[in-house]
């Protein structure tokens, strides 16, 4: 599958085509199999677009901006007669002026400061999603998947608004290219896709691994413009500036994968603030305070968490699929009980792991089919999951690591080693920031370039050194018993309120439930 799709471009909206032989109906240069053929011919029937006077069409010459004006007023009905108009250099000879001032009545096209139109100058791939989005009623984009458009741009919700009505989109780079000139045959293309929508692609599945430091956040923008978040970082400022960041102001669904603190740690902050009204969760259960306020917050909305069953499908769109392919409440390792999810849009499969471990993986391979184009790798990077084998079941093309600062050595040199061996593209939230993916179905884009990563030596136990013999030391004074042997956390924390670490006799594995060496903490 991936190799099929890294061949399929978005030819609806990318790169200039040079004809090929055989003649289309209405214009002698135009190949039945040139890509933007029908849309031409529906413009040419609807007396939008007509050729040159030799009866050539010419579609790799760039659009004018008189010719753009003049398309958009002709499928419009809008008054063409010749006339003078308000800019210096269109006056009732200048073909399209008719339409041109037209338009401008319309607030559909406008001029530049010095007074002027330039209805020779190229329009750019910009000013054409300026010119529709004025000219028709298009869908509202809600979130940036391109990664050279920004908020302060002119034509920046526009970009925004033909995306997620299909009339164009990106390359596979996750460039939009704002000022790349537009053919004559690719404004055909838009313009037929504006019109009929039976010409258009399909909206777009926007899925951004968010950057929250040590932990995981996943947003999903489905093509019917509900959104979800897979997990939510350790904290309230970190997913907050994330998702600031990329402009998200709506969230529809929760899901916590399970209740480690670096996937809940923000659940308190999004569910009241970003319009939450469905939460799922792995239906485990935890001891520390992170857990207990993300409850609180959950009843305080009045909203009743679904414990989901393997095989489910917790999709916010009836066109994308979001299959539980394992789930355990009752897990001796929170980790484990993580909620694994294979999000598949048409020919575009990514697999979210949480944190799962090994025993999942394993699990996951004997009962699926677990091949996906982009693997969310599990536990940051850590060398509790992603073993060889399971990567090579996965065959991704790509990878994405989210992790932050940390001491526990994320990622693990042997689970880079082994992406690397796979020839896996790899990709870190750390060293990138957040990372977008962008599925049309048919093919997929990122927003930043695979790092290149070097081959590096997995950790290997230090050899002893020997040792000098004990200097003889003085009879310690006596201290005070240390309290142990404690039934549950609330009786440790009533002597020990901050918790207990490993090195202490007090500790005990069984209070330590999300395994980071400090049992008991608020």
């Amino acid at each position: 599958m991936k190799w099929f799709i890294k061949l399929v471009i978005i030819v609806s909206l990318i790169g200039s085509v040079t004809p090929m032989k055989g003649q289309a109906a209405g214009f002698n240069d135009l190949s039945n199999k040139y890509i933007f053929h029908e849309e031409v011919l529906y413009l040419s029937s609807k007396n939008i677009i007509t050729g040159f006077p030799d009866e050539s069409f010419k579609a790799d010459n760039p659009v004018t901006r008189a010719q753009a004006a003049i398309m958009i007023g002709r499928a419009l009905g809008l008054n063409g007669k010749p006339r003078n108009t308000q800019f210096t250099d269109v006056n009732t000879n200048v073909t399209g002026s008719g339409y041109i001032a037209s338009a401008v009545e319309k607030g559909i096209i406008t001029g530049f400061p010095d007074g002027s139109y330039r209805p020779n100058e190229p329009v750019n791939r910009g000013q054409m999603a300026i010119f529709l989005d004025r000219a028709y009623p298009l869908t509202t984009g809600q979130t940036n998947s391109f990664r050279d458009i920004s908020s302060n741009m002119k034509a920046y919700q526009a970009i925004l608004n033909v995306s997620a009505s299909g009339i164009a989109s990106g390359y596979p780079n996750g460039t939009y290219r704002p000022d790349q000139s537009v053919t004559r045959g690719q404004f055909s293309a838009f313009m037929a896709r504006t019109l009929e929508p039976t010409y258009r692609s399909k909206p777009p599945m926007v899925v951004k691994f968010l950057n929250v430091g040590q932990g995981d956040a996943i947003f999903i923008q489905y093509p019917n413009g509900k959104t979800a978040l897979v997990d939510a970082g350790r904290s309230d400022d970190a997913i907050e500036t994330a998702l600031r960041s990329e402009g998200i102001t709506r969230i529809d669904t929760f899901i916590a994968t399970h209740p480690d603190a670096d996937h809940i740690g923000g659940a308190n902050y999004v569910i009241p603030n970003y319009g939450v009204k469905r939460v799922i969760d792995s239906g485990q259960v935890h001891t520390t305070q992170t857990f207990l306020d993300y409850l609180d917050i959950i009843n305080a909305n009045g909203i009743e968490p679904v414990v989901p069953q393997i095989g489910d499908n917790v999709t916010d769109d009836s066109n994308v699929s979001a299959k539980v392919l394992s789930v355990n409440s009752n897990s001796d390792d929170l980790n484990d009980g993580s909620i694994v999810i294979m999000l598949s849009y048409g020919l575009t499969d990514i697999l979210l792991t949480g944190d799962a471990g090994i025993e999942v993986e394993s699990y996951l391979m004997a009962n699926f089919d677990v091949e996906a184009e982009i693997l969310k790798v599990s536990h940051h990077g850590s060398n509790t999951g992603t073993s060889g084998d399971f990567i090579e079941a996965v065959d991704p093309r790509e990878a994405i690591l989210s992790y932050g600062e940390n001491s526990y050595g994320h990622p693990n040199n042997q689970v880079v080693n082994d992406l690397i061996l796979y020839d896996v593209n790899i990709y870190s939230t750390y060293k990138q920031g957040t990372i977008t993916v962008n599925s049309i179905g048919s093919s997929y884009s990122i927003n930043a370039d695979p790092l290149q990563w070097e081959e590096t030596k997995a950790a290997q136990e230090p050899k002893p050194v020997p040792q000098p013999a004990p200097t003889p030391q003085p009879t310690p004074t006596p201290q005070p018993p240390i309290q142990t042997g404690f039934a549950n956390c609330t009786e440790l924390r009533a002597v020990y309120p901050k918790g207990v670490n490993s090195s202490h006799p007090a500790y005990q594995s069984k209070m330590d439930r999300d395994h980071d060496g400090w049992a008991c903490e608020p």
